[in-house]
């Protein structure tokens, strides 16, 4: 009969020690994890909600995971810097929940409007440069076609002009007259050095 007992006191504290052991791990295993999406949760002193309520976390608040009671099914957490309590393992979750998520959705869709903002007005910016390139190069062309019709019609009046002076019969006598009165003079002159250089001979 002692010896019944004794075995049975031996299996009670190697069951016990165990426990402890495994609490222990536990306690070393703390990672980052989040609030399901749940309004709010009460907080609990202990591992059950027999434990006084010390305290509540809302839906998708950020916390860290300590340990967890297998039996109660209750978690360990610590939240706000260095506070801790416990509640039900189903409320925590380590993907962050819809809350959070629809925060990050609306903040990732503020920032693509932003975007789509500043591309607009570099696409508004770059049509009006390109409008104004467009009605530039429509000016430029204007300007070189009248331009052109300018040169044709001096052009024009220039070989109008020449061929209505060669043209005019009392243009043509005074050029040839004035060819004559030159010629005139210049021959007198030329004349006496020839007969100056045959008397020397």
């Amino acid at each position: 009969m002692f010896r019944l007992i004794k075995s049975s006191l031996l299996v009670l504290f190697s069951a016990y020690c165990l426990s402890l052991a495994g609490a222990a791990v536990a306690q070393t295993e703390s990672k980052p994890a989040f609030i399901s999406d749940a309004l709010f949760v009460y907080l609990h002193s202990g591992p059950s909600n027999q434990y006084r309520i010390i305290g509540t976390v809302n839906a998708g608040q950020s916390v860290t995971f300590l340990s967890e009671d297998a039996d109660t099914g209750y978690a360990q957490i610590q939240f706000e810097g260095n506070k801790t309590g416990w509640l039900p393992k189903e409320y925590v979750t380590y993907t962050p929940g819809l809350v959070s998520q629809l925060e990050q959705l609306k903040s990732d869709y503020a920032n693509h409007n932003e975007n789509i903002m500043q591309l607009e007005q570099q696409r508004d910016q770059l049509n009006s440069q390109l409008n104004k390139a467009v009605a530039e190069r429509q000016t430029a062309i204007e300007q070189l076609e009248q331009a052109n019709r300018a040169y044709e019609q001096l052009k024009g009046q220039v070989e109008a002009t020449q061929t209505s002076i060669w043209q005019k019969p009392m243009v043509l006598g005074s050029l040839i007259l004035l060819a004559g009165l030159i010629f005139g003079l210049l021959l007198p002159l030329l004349m006496p050095k020839r007969r100056d250089s045959e008397r020397w001979m």
